[in-house]
């Protein structure tokens, strides 16, 4: 019997898949809005991103940082990985990840995106910043954070 765990990176694949079939182009970000963010740090289950000498520091499971932390060393554990799978899958259908948004934190949750593309059409997932950061570092997207975000979440750390 296939655990219902097993059949979410297949299920999320065909969502994406199909999606693409019934959306054509989405409004893109304004980069203005933005700047280029690096994952900085990972320390335990703490991730700072930031850019230059401003950062956020967020907290997530310890399975999350460490995908992030292989992501940022290009480690691939003994057995592949949801992140990893869904990165082969992508590029098995030609999709590519286009870039990564971190836009905002609203009651203590951060949000952010996900720009996928195929052909000429664009979708954009809404997605947890871990699973979008996770995932940019596996296929050498940008991930790009709010500049808004930054100014009111995000500490000085030079």
């Amino acid at each position: 019997m296939i655990k219902r765990k097993n059949l979410l990176p297949i299920f999320f694949v065909i969502l994406v898949v199909i999606s693409f079939t019934a959306i054509a182009i989405v409004n893109l970000i304004n980069f203005e809005d933005y700047v280029v963010a690096d994952v900085l740090q990972i320390s335990g289950s703490t991730v700072i991103i930031g850019n230059n000498c401003t950062a956020i520091i967020s907290d997530t499971s310890p399975e999350r940082a460490q995908a992030i932390d292989d992501g940022i060393r290009g480690i691939m554990q003994q057995r592949p990985g949801t992140y990893d799978i869904f990165s082969d899958i992508l590029k098995s259908f030609n999709i590519s990840l286009e870039y990564v948004t971190l836009d905002s934190f609203v009651n203590e949750i951060y949000y952010s995106n996900l720009y996928l593309k195929s052909g000429s059409k664009i979708l954009k997932l809404d997605v947890r910043p871990s699973d979008a950061i996770a995932l940019a570092l596996r296929t050498n997207s940008t991930i790009y954070l709010n500049k808004t975000l930054l100014n009111e979440v995000g500490k000085k750390i030079c």
